[in-house]
């Protein structure tokens, strides 16, 4: 798995100069999530911006679209009773813990892959990034393995981490 994603930061930087390595607003980031038609796949350690879990739960709770949402996240930090994976679990999305090596998020809506080192941290995101399109396949097949190596986080188990209220 670390082979994967260390192929996943190659492509990464290599993709940096192209034209598809450019900087994304986070805003628009935002919007893409909010129009997604049929993925928004998501690595992050930690969540903790409420723009992002909210534009998340925004699309999983959207009938029309049946987007399918799944946030692979690290086991220490979705564990903590502030984390809103544990929300997006309750609202339906799939919440994946996985040992994961990476403080880099990843999110991959519908075709296009983007990262940043401050996702998911912090609403004022500038380091966020789209990869070219040659990159996604790489992290599918990692993200794929890692959520195979993951355990599911169920309804009732993030409903009790949040403290049995909700959020």
């Amino acid at each position: 798995m670390k082979r994967r994603l260390a192929l996943l930061l190659a492509l990464a930087a290599s993709g940096a100069g192209a034209q598809e390595g450019r900087p994304v607003s986070y805003g628009k980031f935002l919007d893409l999530i909010g129009t997604a038609q049929r993925r928004v796949l998501v690595y992050v350690p930690y969540l903790s911006d409420p723009q992002l879990a909210n534009a998340l739960r925004a699309a999983v709770v959207d009938s029309a679209r049946h987007v399918r949402v799944v946030v692979l996240t690290v086991p220490f930090f979705a564990a903590k009773e502030d984390s809103l994976t544990n929300s997006l679990a309750l609202a339906g999305a799939g919440v994946v813990e996985a040992q994961v090596n990476s403080t880099t998020a990843y999110v991959l809506v519908d075709d296009n892959l983007f990262t940043s080192a401050q996702l998911g941290r912090t609403a004022s995101v500038t380091d966020l990034r789209v990869l070219p399109r040659t990159a996604s396949n790489t992290f599918l097949t990692w993200y794929m393995g890692a959520l195979k190596a993951g355990r599911t986080v169920t309804s009732y188990e993030a409903f009790i981490r949040i403290g049995g209220r909700l959020k």
